[in-house]
């Protein structure tokens, strides 16, 4: 049996502090990027811009490695473009996601289909035919009603296609929605309060409060983020 490749998208967003939170996202993609040559995985930054960027990855395995980075990441330091020496907080916040393309097909014994009369202009085989094509979708209860054509063959085509169109769309927002709130689920409001991480790069510390797990920043930067799982 042929082994299925792995795949996963890592989502890292600056939430507080800032500028010093847009130079974070850099600095924990290369982070990222560095486990990912050190496991072997395939990895692409599919999307960077100031404050966020997304990393896909592949591999076998890949899923477990990466699976507790996703939540809010508290970072405690001072910034490189601090004068004064300052240190400051500042959060980004990681997400997982298993990348699928969404994918839809009308199952039409689950359709109620009816021929009513068309009204309205059109002449008489219209009107007195029964050309008007109706169909009930079951499952979500969408209904569509076409009499644009003269004949009931025309209208029941278009009648098909436009109710798939419409079912697809439904089940589409109810997709993205879920996609929202795993999103949510995982990075929490992205204040301060909420963290799964610390980093105390003045203590060369970091901490995960998920695994209760501690290792020196200097390890971690180098891609080692097994150490804190």
């Amino acid at each position: 049996m042929k082994t299925q490749i792995e795949k996963i998208v890592l989502e890292i967003r600056a939430s507080e502090g800032g500028s010093d939170s847009k130079m974070l996202v850099e600095d924990i993609k290369d982070i990222y990027l560095k486990s990912a040559r050190n496991n072997n995985f395939g990895f692409e930054v599919s999307e960077s811009r100031s404050g966020f960027c997304t990393i896909w990855l592949t591999g076998k395995g890949v899923k477990d490695y990466f699976k507790n980075e996703s939540g809010g990441h508290r970072w405690i330091r001072i910034p490189p473009t601090e004068k004064r020496g300052r240190t400051q907080t500042s959060v980004i916040t990681v997400a997982i996601t298993v990348p699928s393309e969404f994918e839809f097909k009308l199952d039409r014994s689950k359709v109620i289909k009816s021929y009513i009369r068309s009204s309205g202009s059109g002449g008489q085989n219209i009107n007195r035919r029964e050309t008007c094509c109706q169909l009930t979708d079951k499952i979500t209860g969408i209904q569509v009603k076409v009499m644009d054509k003269r004949t009931q063959f025309e209208n029941e085509e278009i009648a098909w296609q436009r109710l798939e169109d419409k079912v697809k769309r439904t089940h589409q927002q109810r997709y993205d929605s879920d996609a929202y709130h795993n999103r949510f689920d995982q990075v929490g409001n992205s204040s301060r309060s909420i963290k799964k991480r610390s980093y105390r790069i003045k203590e060369d510390l970091v901490i995960d409060h998920e695994t209760n797990k501690e290792c020196s920043f200097k390890d971690f930067s180098k891609g080692k983020i097994e150490l804190l799982s």
